[in-house]
């Protein structure tokens, strides 16, 4: 049985490039990648829940400080970080610039990945969260839906998380981009986005600090950021696997890493005032990837298997948590069902949310991803056997 936490020591004598953990990374799934993609998804479901149940009743309310303590540093906007810094670590080196269609095998196989599961949450969402409580849903809702343009079209989102996907289709589009310009492993010009990327939303914050809010909108601002933290996840993975030998690269990943963990939430604390919840889950997040992914690599099975079934545990935990809630405040007001401690619903939930998202994950994301493959192989041609940790 793999250990729970293997703390991994300084090397005696740096590697040659290219040859640093690259060996692991090609043949073996990274377990320790899988545990932080389970931390992600546990504290996102545990704000929603923790967020939505703390007034049920006031013997729930007593015990709010389930809620303040995942608000206090906003742990689902920490989570949905972390996720973008290990997209940005994975999906790049997943691509297989020897396939014959690279961009088209990259594309199909990320499509078979994320559209199979994203199409069965419509429906479910739809039912949970909106049409249970009186809400309406339109057909032209679920059309845009169906293709992930609700947020371009101004139409309702089944479930509100799905702008997290968008960003990820954003990333995988640039990917493509890079790839089809020959960029896709050209740190320097990685570099290059990633620094721009995060440096528009610094840019933003400034503006904030002088009171010009709608110079650049901070929100509007997050998205270039979201962005960035993929592309510097790139670089800190070919920093992790020796490629980085550009110096130029080499220093943008540690400025940005720093920038990101010390400089930007000093500024945001001190001369912009942000309350603390808006800047520090990046800070964090940064900060938990970097460690989890060199100094302290969590490979706790249990924890390994959430992350494995992450992708349903997150889409999922919100058609959940809301039938759920729906149910409860249909009981009379003093029942047992209803006047329970707020960690009990959280930890109910979780419960819940891993059955089914360990049914999802056999029944519906591992077909997906295999047919995903079979297509890949019979239109692209057999190319090179993709490693398992970048499903």
């Amino acid at each position: 049985m793999n250990a729970v936490v293997e703390t991994i020591a300084a090397p005696a004598a740096e590697p040659a490039p290219g040859t640093r953990n690259a060996a692991v990374a090609a043949h073996a799934r990274l377990h320790h990648i899988d545990a932080l993609r389970a931390i992600a998804a546990l504290l996102v479901l545990w704000l929603h829940v923790a967020e939505s149940y703390r007034n049920l009743s006031p013997q729930t309310a007593a015990s709010m400080w389930v809620y303040d303590s995942a608000w206090s540093i906003n742990v689902g906007r920490l989570g949905v970080a972390l996720f973008f810094a290990i997209s940005g670590f994975v999906i790049p080196f997943s691509i297989r610039p020897q396939a014959p269609a690279p961009v088209r095998d990259f594309l199909l196989r990320r499509a078979f990945r994320i559209f199979p599961l994203y199409w069965l949450s419509i429906p479910l969402g739809i039912v949970a969260c909106h049409l249970i409580w009186g809400g309406r849903f339109t057909f032209a809702d679920l059309l845009f839906n169906l293709f992930l343009l609700q947020y371009a079209f101004d139409h309702p989102p089944a479930i509100g998380l799905y702008w997290t996907l968008v960003v990820e289709l954003l990333f995988y589009l640039a990917c493509a981009g890079l790839l089809l310009v020959h960029s896709i492993d050209r740190y320097g010009r990685i570099a290059l986005i990633a620094g721009a990327l995060i440096g528009l939303h610094f840019l933003s914050v400034v503006l904030q600090g002088m009171g010009r809010f709608t110079t650049f909108p901070y929100l509007i601002s997050l998205w270039f950021f979201h962005l960035g933290i993929m592309f510097w996840g790139s670089l800190f993975r070919a920093w992790w696997e020796g490629r980085l030998e550009q110096p130029f690269a080499r220093a943008a990943m540690w400025i940005l890493l720093g920038g990101m963990t010390i400089a930007y939430p000093l500024y945001c604390a001190f001369m912009v005032h942000f309350p603390f919840n808006y800047y520090m889950p990046y800070a964090l997040a940064i900060a938990v990837f970097a460690i989890g992914t060199t100094l302290v690599r969590i490979t706790w099975r249990p924890l390994v298997w959430v992350g494995e079934i992450s992708y349903s545990v997150y889409l999922l935990h919100p058609v959940v948590f809301t039938s759920l809630l729906w149910a409860l405040q249909r009981t009379a007001p003093d029942s047992w069902w209803r006047t329970r401690h707020l960690g009990l619903y959280v930890l109910v939930t979780a419960a819940s949310t891993l059955l089914l998202a360990g049914w999802t994950y056999r029944r519906v994301e591992l077909p997906a991803i295999r047919a995903g493959r079979r297509l890949s192989q019979r239109w692209f041609g057999a190319g090179v056997r993709v490693a398992p940790h970048v499903i």
